[in-house]
C-alpha cells in the first residue's frame, strides 16, 4: 500500500509541476513586455508546419514572383522602341515560360502524387520566376 501512495504522491508532485504557470509581474511602467514575440507582426510562412501551410505560402510566395515578373516585363516592353525587339521579347518570353513549366514538372516529378508535390513544383517556379525577374531587370538597365 506504501508503495501505491507513493506513486500517486509522484504522479501528482509531477503533475503539478509541470503545470505550474509563473505568475506574470504586473508592470507599474507603460513600457511593452518584449520578453515574448509580438504574434501579430510575424509572418505566419516563416512558421508553416504542415503541408497545407507551405501549399499556401509557396503559393502566396509564388504570386508575389509572378506579379515582379510581369511589372518587370511590361517596363522592359515600354522601354524598347523596335517593334522586332519586342516581338523578339515576347517570343522569348513565351518560350521561357513553357521553359519553366516543363522543367518545374521534371524537378518536382518525383513528388507526384504526394502531398508534398504541390509545394515544390511552386518552389520550383517561384525560383524560375524570381531568376527571370533578375534578367530582365538587367536587360532595362541595358537599355
Amino acid at each position: 500500500m506504501s508503495i501505491l501512495k507513493f506513486g500517486v504522491a509522484m504522479v501528482l508532485g509531477l503533475f503539478l509541476a509541470t503545470n505550474a504557470v509563473p505568475q506574470k509581474q504586473s508592470r507599474s511602467d507603460s513600457q511593452p513586455d518584449l520578453s515574448q514575440p509580438d504574434l501579430s507582426q510575424q509572418d505566419p510562412c516563416a512558421n508553416a508546419q504542415t503541408t497545407v501551410e507551405m501549399r499556401d505560402c509557396a503559393g502566396k510566395e509564388y504570386q508575389k514572383a509572378d506579379a515582379a515578373l510581369n511589372k518587370t516585363y511590361r517596363e522592359l516592353m515600354a522601354k524598347l522602341d523596335d517593334d522586332g525587339q519586342k516581338a523578339a521579347l515576347k517570343a522569348a518570353q513565351q518560350a521561357w515560360i513553357k521553359y519553366r513549366d516543363t522543367n518545374c514538372e521534371f524537378e518536382s516529378y518525383q513528388n507526384k502524387g504526394g502531398t508534398i508535390y504541390p509545394v515544390v513544383y511552386t518552389g520550383c517556379l517561384t525560383s524560375m520566376t524570381s531568376a527571370r525577374t533578375k534578367e530582365l531587370r538587367e536587360a532595362i538597365k541595358d537599355n
